[in-house]
């Protein structure tokens, strides 16, 4: 597996732990659209940055949270390219994500373990 697959696999995983936060509290994706509409309304922000998130404001839209853990669940093409621009970080609980980062870290070409 390539790094590139590793960090794939780690945003998935941390999207789990999202869609799982938004299935006990689905009212938190509130919390998600005011952060991306604050970067949408930053004129520092990148053009780039701000299309990534459109794409997951017309999710939203479309298809409400419904349509936002489908895209989580999906290990596509499509949804891994969008996780790339994941605006969830917000809902990432950190004792989780420093987990999942620790993880991850260990399968990075040239590191080891601790202890090893």
């Amino acid at each position: 597996m390539n790094w590139h697959e590793v960090i794939d696999d780690r945003n998935w995983a941390m999207d789990q732990v999202i869609a799982r936060v938004l299935r006990q509290e689905p009212a938190k994706l509130e919390w998600v659209i005011v952060w991306i509409d604050k970067r949408m309304s930053d004129p520092d922000y990148s053009q780039t940055s701000k299309d990534a998130l459109q794409e997951w404001l017309d999710v939203i839209d479309a298809e409400g949270l419904v349509g936002i853990l489908r895209v989580l669940a999906d290990r596509g093409q499509e949804a891994t390219r969008m996780r790339q621009s994941s605006p969830f970080a917000v809902l990432m609980p950190q004792d989780e994500r420093k987990r999942i980062l620790k993880k991850y870290e260990s399968l990075r070409p040239g590191t080891h373990s601790a202890g090893v």
